[in-house]
């Protein structure tokens, strides 16, 4: 086994969660370079294979919407047996190289991009750090990378959306509609990473507050070498905000409305 094969996908539940200074720590021990945003990329990655997935399997299998497979997979094994002559004449409307074809070129794909270049870098493995990706994008990543290792990020929704106002709500209008846009995508994650049944899940206080945490995992990446110790604690950022605005008392009562549930089970 190469040690690509074992990469490190650190996804969190939102924007402004501390996936950045998680990253840069694993980045740190030079073992691992985990690479940054892939602007959805992976979720249309999970999103294409589940295509191929559907219109390659029998007809039996049934898919979300009652759909049932394609016999793609089917029709490509009629096709080699057959003769060239006879190809233009059979049912060819789903024909598909095999699913498994498929995945494996995805998959070497996701290598040639990310861990080749991590190589060349000096560092024996790759990853990659997501915040928009949910529990059914890890679960296809699983799929391609079944050695990988997962780690799911939350972070304290008012410190999350705080963070998110200060910048200028990352290019969303200010208002109801952008709130609950935000609240919803970590209320969905979080809940989704609370319920993985594989990984490592981490709240973002607890990994700066707790040197035995970040010890634990790096031992569950695999990782020998260790950064400083007051690496969490003296990581600078590159982007400082001048907006000093706090929370609006509607804003907070409305996060605690709509979160206060899943807020509950991670103990903020």
């Amino acid at each position: 086994m190469s040690n690509f094969d074992k990469p490190v996908f650190v996804l969190s539940s939102s924007w402004r969660s501390g996936s950045t200074l998680v990253q840069r720590y694993v980045t740190a021990s030079g073992e691992v370079l985990v690479w940054g945003e892939t602007g959805g990329a992976l979720d249309a990655l999970r999103d294409a294979l589940g295509g191929w997935d559907q219109i390659t399997a029998p007809s039996a299998r049934r898919f979300p919407g009652g759909t049932g497979g394609g016999k793609g997979e089917e029709a490509f094994r009629a096709f080699v047996a057959a003769p060239k002559s006879e190809h233009a004449g059979q049912w060819i409307a789903n024909l598909s190289p095999p699913y498994m074809d498929i995945a494996g070129e995805l998959r070497a794909m996701l290598l040639r991009v990310y861990g080749a270049r991590a190589g060349e870098l000096g560092y024996p493995r790759f990853g990659i750090k997501e915040t928009r990706c949910d529990l059914a994008t890890a679960r296809c990543l699983r799929t391609l990378f079944p050695d990988a290792k997962f780690v799911f990020l939350v972070r304290d929704p008012f410190a999350v959306m705080l963070s998110i106002k200060r910048r200028n709500w990352m290019g969303h209008p200010p208002g109801h509609a952008t709130l609950r846009y935000y609240a919803e995508h970590w209320r969905l994650r979080s809940a989704q990473f609370r319920d993985a049944d594989f990984g490592l899940t981490l709240r973002y206080e607890d990994f700066v507050a707790e040197p035995a945490l970040r010890d634990k995992l790096m031992d569950y990446l695999e990782i020998e070498t260790r950064p400083p110790a007051d690496f969490a604690e003296t990581s600078k950022v590159d982007w400082v905000s001048r907006d000093t605005s706090d929370l609006s008392r509607w804003e907070r009562g409305l996060l605690r409305y709509w979160l206060g549930g899943e807020m509950r089970q991670w103990g903020y």
